[in-house]
This record gives C-alpha cells, structure tokens and sequence, in this order.
C-alpha cells in the first residue's frame, strides 16, 4: 500500500463533553491563544478510496462539518448514546439530500437503545413523523463479529465508561488497523488485546485527576505502552492542561490530539 493509498483520517474535536473553553471559565486554557487549546467535542472523519466514513456526530457537529468542508458520509459508527457524541444526528439529513439516499448507523445493542430513546422520530417515526425533513437512517446492531462497511473491516469491543458503556472501534484495511475509543474509564486485558500492534489509536485521556467515567492520562499511557502501539492520540481532553504542557510529557509515539489535526495510517 502506497502512502498516497493510506487512509485518511480527520480529528473533528478532540474535547470533553463540555467543549473548551468552557462557558464562563478564564482558566490559562480557556483563555489560551494556541488554537489547540480549542477543542469541540469529540468526533473523527475518516476517507479512503471515495468512502466516508464517520465515527460519532457530536454536539458541535454542523460547526465541525463547515470548518473542515466535511460534504460527505456514506456510513456512521456510534460509540454510544451520549449527548456529545450523538447530538449532531440530525444533522445528517443535509448530506442525505446532497447525497440522495439513506445513511447508514452501525452501533451496538446498548448504543442503538439510547439513540432511540433520544431521537425517537429519527429512529422509528410514527406515520405523522415519517414526513418531516428528518434525516433517513438504516440503524444497525452490531455484535462481536467484524462487519464490513464500504472499504473497511470494522470490529468493536464494549468497554466501560463509568456506569455505563462505551463502544471502542476498530477500523483495519489491508492489514491496518485504526482503533477509536474516546470514552473509556478502565483497560481490561480484553482491550489491552484488542488494541495490540495497532498502526494508531485514540484513546481517552481526560486529565490528571481521576474520574469515575474516564481514563487519567497517565492511564492511557500505560495502557498504549502494554498494548505496544505504534502510534497513540490522547483525546476528549478536558481544559486542565495545555496542549503544549502535554506534549512535554509524553512519550514520542504518544501525542494529544487537536482540532483539524489529520494522518495516515
């Protein structure tokens, strides 16, 4: 495979549920003039071979789409059903109007149950429903199993997320793989496994103090370090750290992600 035959992957947002700034805070980050200390929520836009493939549509979803001239989306993972990694679902039915046709949503069981229950017109549209500008979906429940969407072999894996669930993504062409898993609040030895080797993984690095719902980033090191990844991306960062006092810390085949920040794999 030639580099110009790599997919291409782009990081819509890289922040916490809250987004940086945060409202109403002046701390040395929000304030900061680095535009990388400006992150929207959480999401990534990956191309290959004419597919689009999109993992998680968040709050900040139609910013994200014009800034990055995102024009296309032929298939949606959803890591799971929280408000910033799903509210931008409606957002949607403009690229099925640009695009003529139904999109399709991969998620697992838990996933597709809280996409439901938040988009309920969108999901199962009651007959006065089915006629408005909404966007048109095929939802899909995936499994254990890898699926094949477009170009790509994808695979998943339930990971924890505090009281909950998240979904971590594993997207590999022609032997690669690409590993996505913002939410994440402990590694088991099942995803140290499912990650090992991996050509790059994002993986959730929150902060330095403990969270019951995410990884430290201090665990996210350690974990990247065990599963002997060649190329790892802390993201949903939250406004404690400065991307610049990050990337003094950090391992060299570590770094924190940024919005816009794009590569290969």
């Amino acid at each position: 495979m030639t580099m110009s035959d790599k997919p291409r992957a782009l990081i819509l947002g890289s922040g916490t549920s809250t987004g940086v700034p945060l409202i109403g805070c002046r701390c040395p980050v929000c304030t900061s003039a680095d535009p990388k200390d400006s992150r929207l929520r959480s999401g990534v836009h990956v191309r290959w071979r004419g597919f689009s493939l999109q993992l998680d549509v968040s709050a900040d979803f139609r910013q994200q789409a014009l800034r990055f001239e995102i024009e296309r989306i032929d298939a949606l993972l959803i890591t799971h059903a929280h408000a910033d990694h799903l509210l931008g679902l409606d957002e949607l039915r403009r690229f099925n109007t640009i695009q003529q046709c139904r999109i399709p949503a991969y998620g697992r069981n838990f996933t597709l149950k809280g996409v439901s229950n938040m988009f309920g017109y969108i999901f199962s549209p009651c007959p006065l429903q089915s006629e408005l500008y909404r966007p048109q979906m095929d939802f899909i429940e995936i499994g254990d199993e890898a699926v094949q969407i477009g170009p790509f072999t994808v695979s998943s894996l339930i990971v924890p997320h505090g009281p909950t669930n998240s979904t971590a993504f594993k997207i590999t062409c022609e032997g690669r793989s690409f590993i996505y898993a913002p939410d994440c609040s402990k590694v088991e030895e099942d995803f140290v496994n499912f990650m090992m080797e991996a050509e790059c993984v994002m993986l959730d690095g929150l902060r330095d103090r403990p969270h019951k719902s995410h990884l430290t980033i201090t665990d996210s090191i350690e974990a990247l370090s065990r599963s002997r990844v060649k190329r790892g991306i802390l993201t949903h960062i939250g406004h404690d750290l400065l991307h610049a006092d990050i990337i003094k810390r950090l391992p060299p085949d570590i770094e924190p992600a940024y919005d816009g920040m794009e590569f290969e794999w």
